[in-house]
C-alpha cells in the first residue's frame, strides 16, 4: 500500500512540474523603475527614483519584459510653457551598458548609456551615443 501511495505522489509531482512552452526572459533588475529629475553635468546624467512619472516633466520609467516609457517634449518647440507625452519603446542591460529604443515626436531615437552609479535612489548614467532616426 505504501509502494501505491508513495508512486501517485511521485506521479502528482511529476504531473504538476511543466515547462511554459514560451518563456520571456526578463531583465528584473535595480534599474527597473521610474527615474526623474534629470541633473546634467557633461556627459553624466544623474536621476532619483520616483514612484511615478511626473506631470509634463521628463522622467522614464524601466518596466519589466524590457518595455520604457520615457515622457519628453512633445513638439520640435522647447519654449515654455513645454508639454509632453509618453513615448513607449525598449530597452536592453547587457553589463553596464543600457540600450534604449523609444519614440519621439519626430520618429525614434536610441540610446546607449553607460551606468556609472545605481543604487535604491539614484542613478548615474554616461551618455555614449544618442541616434535620431526620423519619421520612423
Amino acid at each position: 500500500m505504501k509502494k501505491i501511495i508513495l508512486a501517485f505522489v511521485f506521479a502528482l509531482v511529476l504531473i504538476s512540474c511543466h515547462k511554459e512552452d514560451n518563456p520571456i526572459k526578463e531583465q528584473d533588475t535595480s534599474l527597473t523603475g521610474t527615474w526623474i529629475n534629470p541633473v546634467f553635468t557633461d556627459t553624466l546624467v544623474t536621476y532619483d527614483r520616483s514612484v511615478q512619472l511626473a506631470e509634463n516633466q521628463y522622467g522614464i520609467t524601466f518596466l519589466n519584459r524590457n518595455k520604457v516609457i520615457e515622457r519628453k517634449n512633445n513638439s520640435w518647440c522647447g519654449t515654455p510653457p513645454i508639454t509632453t507625452a509618453d513615448y513607449d519603446g525598449t530597452w536592453a542591460l547587457t553589463d553596464d551598458i543600457v540600450k534604449v529604443n523609444v519614440g519621439f515626436w519626430g520618429g525614434t531615437v536610441d540610446y546607449t548609456w553607460k551606468i556609472i552609479s545605481l543604487s535604491d535612489n539614484k542613478l548615474i548614467i554616461s551618455i555614449v551615443k544618442t541616434e535620431y532616426h526620423q519619421g520612423k
